[in-house]
């Protein structure tokens, strides 16, 4: 995924969706990209799970869902005071 179609998805999901909402479209989603495929540059599931932590002010459900999903929360995360804009590069 590019990081517009990541930031895209998120904003998608605007405050609309229920976790288990958010798990139904991202459960198929390899490590990288759907179905596994091994073209994109680093994780697709982790820079979407990440980007929507921060997206969503760093909701613990996100947090949890990524933990079940065996994400881990990006380091420029866990302080929550480093935003990444996605919208600067590809």
């Amino acid at each position: 995924m590019t990081n517009r179609e990541i930031v895209d998805k998120v904003e998608s999901w605007n405050w609309n969706l229920s976790i288990f909402e958010i798990y139904d479209e991202v459960k198929d989603m390899g490590k990288y990209g759907y179905m596994g495929g091994q073209t994109s540059e680093g994780s697709d599931l982790s820079r979407l799970l990440n980007h929507a932590y921060e997206y969503f002010n760093y909701d613990p459900m996100i947090k949890e869902l990524m933990s079940f999903l065996g994400v881990e929360v990006a380091e420029h995360n866990l302080c929550g005071d480093h935003k990444v804009d996605l919208t600067t590069t590809s």
